[in-house]
Parts: C-alpha cells; sequence; structure tokens
C-alpha cells in the first residue's frame, strides 16, 4: 500500500460524533413536531366546545359571542412584545415547557366549572384571556426555538413539515372533538385537551439538543429598549415588515369572518357541534394539503413563478372562497359545499403560513428571531379583538349577512399590501445574508 492508498487518520472518528449529532438532532426535532402536535390534536375539542357551551348552554347573544371572541384574542396586544423580549432574554424551551404546564392548568377550569354548576359566561372569557396569553407566549419561543434546531435548507423543510403535520393532527383532533362531544357532553370533553397540555410538555421536556444560550446583552439594556431595538428592526426591514402588514390585514378581516360564522352556522343554519367539528376536520385537511404542496409550489420556476407568486395567490383565493357560503341555506348539500369551500381556504391559508415563516426566519438576524415573531404577533392578532368587536357591533346595525359579505370583502386587504411590496418579486426562500 502507498501512501496515497492509506486511509486518511481518524476519518471514521471525526465523522461518527457528527452522524451521533445529526441523529440527536433528528430526534430532537421529532419530539419538538411530536409534542406540538399533540397539543394541536387537543386544540379543536376547545375551539368547539367553548363557543358551543356559550351558545347552546350559556344561550349567549351575537354580542356577548364577540365578546367572548374577543377575550381569546385581546392577549397578543398587551403580551406579546414583552414576550418576544423576554424569548429573546431566556432558555426557550423552557418557557415552552411551562406554558404547556400552565394552558393545561387552565383549562381544567371549564370542567370543573361545569360539573361544579358555576359555568358561567364571564369564566369563558377568563379562561379564554389566560389560556390565549399563554399560548402566545408558547407560540413564540417554539417558533423562535425552530431556527436553532433545523438550520439552512431544512428550516423551510421542517417548517413545510410541521405544518403538514399539525393539519393533519388538527383535522384528527376535529373528529376527535366530533365524537368526544358526542359521547361525553361538550364540557367534559375538554379534559382531552387539558391531557394534550400535559403531553405536549412531556415530550419538550426530553428534548436534549443543546440550545444556544441567550446572547449577552450589554449591561446597561433594559427590556424596553430591547423591545424598541425589535421594532426598529422589523418595521425597518424591506421583507420582514411587508409581510407583517399583509397578515394584519388578513388576519382582521378573517376575524371579523369567524366570529361570525359560527353564529351563522349554529343559530341560522342549524348545524348541531358535531357539524361543525366534522367541517373543521375539513379545514384541517385542507391545511395538510397547503403544507405538503407549499413547498414545492414556492420552487422558483423560470422568472415568472417562485415565493412571492405563491404568496399573492394563496392571498388572492381567501375572499373568492368566501363567497358562495353568503348564500347557504339550511341542509346537507351546502354543509358539503361549504366543507369544501374551507378546505380549499385552508390549503391556501396553511401554503402561505408556512412560506412567510421560512421567509421571515430566514432573513431575520438570529439576535432578533424572538422580537420580530413577537412583533409580528403584536401588530397582526393584537387588534384581532377589536375586529371581534366590530363584527358584534355591526350586526346589530345592518345584520348578519350584510356584516358578513363586508368581512369577506376586506379579505383582499392582504394581496393588496403584498402586492405594492418586494416581497412580490421574491423567486426563492432568502437568508439572513439575503436580507
Amino acid at each position: 500500500m502507498t501512501a496515497s492508498d492509506e486511509p486518511l487518520p481518524h476519518t471514521a472518528a471525526s465523522s461518527a460524533p457528527v452522524a451521533a449529532e445529526d441523529t440527536t438532532v433528528d430526534r430532537d426535532l421529532m419530539l419538538f413536531n411530536n409534542g406540538l402536535a399533540v397539543g394541536v390534536l387537543g386544540g379543536p375539542v376547545t375551539s368547539v366546545a367553548l363557543p358551543s357551551l356559550a351558545l347552546i348552554t350559556l344561550r349567549a347573544k351575537p354580542l356577548e359571542m364577540s365578546v367572548l371572541y374577543a377575550a381569546q384574542r385581546f392577549p397578543p396586544a398587551v403580551t406579546a412584545l414583552l414576550g418576544g423580549a423576554l424569548v429573546d432574554r431566556h432558555r426557550k424551551l423552557v418557557l415552552l415547557t411551562w406554558g404547556k404546564v400552565a394552558g393545561g392548568v387552565l383549562l381544567l377550569c371549564v370542567p370543573l366549572a361545569a360539573y361544579l354548576g358555576w359555568l358561567s359566561l364571564p369564566l369563558l372569557c377568563v379562561v379564554g384571556l389566560l389560556l390565549a396569553a399563554v399560548n402566545d407566549g408558547s407560540s413564540t419561543a417554539g417558533i423562535s426555538y425552530l431556527p436553532s434546531l433545523a438550520r439552512g435548507d431544512k428550516l423551510a423543510s421542517a417548517n413545510s413539515k410541521m405544518g403538514a403535520l399539525f393539519s393533519f393532527t388538527d383535522a384528527a383532533g376535529s373528529y376527535l372533538a366530533s365524537g368526544l362531544i358526542a359521547l361525553l357532553g361538550t364540557s367534559r370533553a375538554i379534559v382531552a385537551d387539558v391531557t394534550s397540555y400535559l403531553i405536549s410538555a412531556l415530550c419538550i421536556k426530553r428534548i436534549r439538543t443543546p440550545e444556544p444560550p441567550p446572547r449577552p446583552r450589554p449591561a446597561d439594556s433594559t427590556l424596553w429598549q430591547e423591545i424598541r431595538d425589535g421594532l426598529r428592526y422589523t418595521a425597518g426591514h424591506p421583507l420582514l415588515w411587508p409581510l407583517v402588514l399583509s397578515n394584519t390585514a388578513l388576519s382582521l378581516a378573517m376575524t371579523a369572518w369567524d366570529v361570525l360564522y359560527l353564529i351563522y352556522v349554529i343559530r341560522q343554519l342549524h348545524w348541531s357541534p358535531v357539524t361543525l367539528a366534522v367541517v373543521m376536520g375539513c379545514a384541517s385537511v385542507g391545511g395538510v394539503v397547503g403544507a405538503l404542496a407549499g413547498r414545492r409550489l414556492a420552487r422558483p420556476r423560470g422568472t415568472w413563478w417562485g415565493v412571492g407568486p405563491l404568496l399573492l395567490c394563496a392571498l388572492a383565493l381567501q375572499p373568492l372562497i368566501l363567497l358562495p357560503v353568503l348564500f347557504a341555506e339550511p341542509g346537507l348539500l351546502w354543509q358539503i359545499i361549504i366543507a369544501v369551500c374551507v378546505t380549499v381556504r385552508f390549503a391556501g391559508a396553511t401554503a402561505h403560513g408556512s412560506t412567510q415563516r421560512s421567509v421571515r426566519q430566514g432573513v431575520c438576524d438570529p439576535r432578533y428571531q424572538g422580537r420580530q415573531q413577537s412583533i409580528g404577533t403584536w401588530v397582526t392578532f393584537g387588534p384581532r379583538f377589536l375586529s371581534a368587536l366590530a363584527a358584534g357591533a355591526l350586526v346589530s346595525v345592518i345584520g348578519l349577512g350584510p356584516s358578513m359579505a363586508v368581512a369577506a370583502t376586506a379579505t383582499t386587504g392582504g394581496f393588496l399590501v403584498l402586492a405594492r411590496s418586494p416581497v412580490r418579486r421574491l423567486r426563492a426562500i432568502p437568508t439572513t445574508s439575503d436580507g
């Protein structure tokens, strides 16, 4: 054997730790996805149960329903900015784990109150408010942690797979919700979601990949200074800010639509909670399709197609797919038509969501991941409680049908904002150096 034939020294030894590290990361990515997916599995139970308890058991009026819906969407307006700064200061997995535990404990109050005869609309509003605050912090921690677990090209793939998994478990959760509500009753079925929170916390707790420590801060740095820095960075970014504003325009319109839609299908179309859960399952099936197809559809094709055109097409689809719902009547045929519309709507929404999230994670400086995510949450979701209240007030002035038409028309706002921004020219997922 000549010198050139000899094996390179330490090749096997040096590759072994890399392989072991990759195996650990893959295992932890699976635990991360599965832990969050279990939480998604139980979510539809609460999504159906809380409004059903308010509408059917407590006989809430449209304005009272808008208050409940607003309570569940108010926390980001107050907690998002502070939460993002705290996430950038602390270990994200610790915050995520304890957030799941707190969510389970809060949600347990609803079936306990129903058992003791204490169930009331104010209680549902308080639980919805606090649960939304906890979920907001957990979501920021989870999304900010993912780029440290899946880096580079793996990030878009991880977002796509996570979106598909979440949509699949959301679909399964919707059908699970219909079965549990039919079998156990509305309030007792919520225990399934309590269990999902606790299992989710256990999965996250088992992650072993070392989390990078928070970046050192100047000694005189305060939370408010860090929040201002995050706001300045996000608002000044040519790609991040248009995406945030577009998401906000769509979110405000869809919040108004969703609160009116619940009243419409239960009160005017006479849907049962089981029917509502089944149609929600169709939405999740659409989410699976959108998540799986989104990454493939976002691949550049020539000079005319890529990330930007995909985002615009997904946004343009939203108002069009809502129109048939405005003409619905009671009966199985219209239940099927609405289920198809909901499936297509969520396919587009999920493809848009996973793609824009990959863009935002890819271009963002790692120092600002938590803050740009929380600022996006604050701007996009913070005003939703006002949209929900406005929807309830609008019904009292012009009626349910015209109010739904106004909300459907308003969903064009997201498309119009993005069509005027540099995002429309994107052909591939950019990276920090590109942004």
